[in-house]
């Protein structure tokens, strides 16, 4: 082999070590941005169930506070076919505080059992 034909050889290798070790060092740098972004993807998936349970709560909670309001539209429509023609603004507020006072009884009752 002639001198200059072997350095072109080692000079060949060499560039192809350097592109070697440049490969190398991207197959690292992607494998490490593949597990940040598993890491971050199970951290999102978590968030998301969270999320949905937090959704399926306040669902829960919205319909029953929304049979509550209905169940106070009803209360409105009793305390109105209570009063009597004759009886004014006045009885309804003594009614509506009656029954206030009694919510608070009731109330008192259930804080002092727990």
């Amino acid at each position: 082999m002639e001198p200059n034909s072997s350095r072109i050889l080692e000079h060949k290798l060499s560039d192809l070590e350097k592109k070697l070790e440049i490969l190398i060092n991207i197959k690292e740098k992607l494998n490490w941005s593949v597990s940040e972004l598993q890491q971050e993807n199970a951290a999102l998936r978590e968030a998301s169930a969270a999320l949905k349970a937090e959704n399926r709560d306040l669902k829960k909670k919205y319909s029953t506070l929304e049979k509550d309001f209905n169940k106070s539209k009803s209360f409105a429509k009793i305390v109105t076919s209570k009063l009597t023609p004759t009886a004014g603004v006045a009885e309804l507020k003594d009614s509506v505080e009656r029954y206030i006072q009694e919510i608070d009884k009731c109330i008192k009752m259930l804080e002092d059992t727990l």
